[in-house]
């Protein structure tokens, strides 16, 4: 089966699961998974057709900053659960994600065009 707009297909699908997970709550059950469901999928849907779809070098950039900052979290927070060295493979392939987002090009041509 094939959709013809898949924004609005995902979008259905988040609202779904949000409004099934509020209804088990009211019923006095757990519902706190549907709700989690229907709101991540709500969110995933909004960023990437928002942000990611149009943008691909700013998500990409926003991406590797999130690795970067995590293998930092790594190496200073997780010795104790984590080598240290786990911490710098992460940290580095931040940096190898950052370098391969594109945005410096971005920028460039942003710049040129304005």
């Amino acid at each position: 089966m094939r959709f013809k707009n898949k924004k609005n297909t995902l979008a259905a699908l988040g609202i779904l699961f949000l409004l099934a997970g509020i209804i088990i709550s009211l019923d006095g059950q757990d519902g706190s998974s549907f709700i989690y469901f229907g709101v991540g999928t709500l969110t995933a849907t909004l960023l990437y057709y928002g942000v990611v779809a149009g943008r691909p070098q700013i998500s990409e950039f926003i991406i590797g900053l999130i690795i970067l900052h995590t293998g930092v979290l790594l190496i200073v927070k997780g010795e104790l659960i984590y080598p240290s060295e786990f911490g710098l493979i992460t940290f580095v392939s931040g940096i190898l994600v950052l370098l391969n987002s594109g945005f410096s090009e971005y920028m460039r041509d942003r710049n040129k065009n304005n």
